[in-house]
């Protein structure tokens, strides 16, 4: 395969014609073709189909076109990697973060650390626990922010803090009349489960609420958080949950309060073993305790 195959045809797929293509690539239109019939004698399947006067990728154009894609955005990373390194600027940050963690914690600790590192880019990616853990290994990422995960290989884990998780209530519900919730209190009720995500999964609570003799529902399964409090929100159940979105959710209609016996949970700060700590990773990861901290004081 030649680099010029390629980029013929990335700019079909990208534009929807070899007119535009060639356009893109300053070739003629012909020579767009010659080069999209060349790779198909290459990669010995067939790219389009032309439909009603217009070409029409297959099905293994799009999944070939994929790969291609995560070329050029390798690419892509390389030059600004390289721009940074003339400009003698800090590379930037990516974190990899659980979706309840990402709308509460990570704000507010980017926000400190831009104070010192203003210029310092920060992208964000919300995952599960098991591919923050794959990400740092593989260096794709530079710190992971979620609940604990099992031990990985090359992956270090900080504890940020332990917290419990908490009883999420509609707004008008009969319980909010309650100081604390326990088990006897879900008497009846519709409790969503969590579907197995990494460390936090429903069988905790589940146990729990068994072994009290506790009669309930749970015809409803999520894997966020945010999901949870918006169903709570909605009327539709109540739920056993972490508590770093409540603040967002108790402005619209939920309503939390602690739940005894406690559901703790250990969440963590992690990075690979093996990537240089930098001055600017631990100024980073300082945030976050510290923003863990002020809210024990608060």
């Amino acid at each position: 395969m030649k680099h010029r195959q390629i980029e013929a045809f990335r700019h079909v797929i990208l534009t929807g014609t070899t007119t535009a293509a060639a356009e893109a690539l300053s070739v003629t239109q012909p020579a767009v073709s010659r080069l999209i019939s060349d790779l198909e004698i290459e990669l010995k399947f067939k790219l389009f189909e032309r439909l009603r006067g217009r070409l029409e990728p297959t099905e293994d154009a799009m999944r070939f076109f994929r790969s291609v894609e995560q070329v050029y955005v390798g690419l892509s990373e390389l030059e600004l990697a390289a721009r940074q390194i003339r400009a003698s600027e800090p590379n930037d940050i990516t974190i990899c973060a659980t979706p309840a963690i990402s709308t509460y914690v990570l704000p507010r600790a980017i926000s400190l650390f831009r104070h010192e590192f203003p210029k310092v880019g920060v992208r964000i990616e919300n995952v599960t626990s098991t591919e923050i853990a794959s990400s740092l290994k593989c260096q794709r990422a530079d710190i992971g922010i979620s609940h604990a995960f099992p031990e990985v290989t090359g992956v270090t884990q900080e504890t940020l803090v332990e917290t419990s998780h908490v009883c999420a209530l509609p707004e008008h519900h009969p319980l909010t009349a309650r100081e604390i919730i326990g088990p006897a209190d879900l008497e009846g009720q519709n409790v969503i489960r969590i579907l197995p995500v990494g460390m936090v999964n429903w069988e905790q609570t589940k146990r729990t609420l068994i072994e009290a003799g506790v009669n309930f529902q749970s015809n409803l399964g999520i894997q966020s958080s945010h999901t949870g409090y918006s169903l709570v929100a909605e009327g539709l159940a109540v739920a056993l949950i972490e508590p770093f979105a409540a603040h967002l959710w108790e402005k619209n209609g939920v309503v939390t309060r602690p739940f005894v016996p406690e559901l703790r949970y250990r969440y963590v700060v992690a990075y690979g073993s093996n990537s240089a700590e930098t001055a600017v990773l631990r100024k980073l990861i300082g945030c976050f305790h510290d923003v863990l901290d002020s809210d024990k004081t608060d």
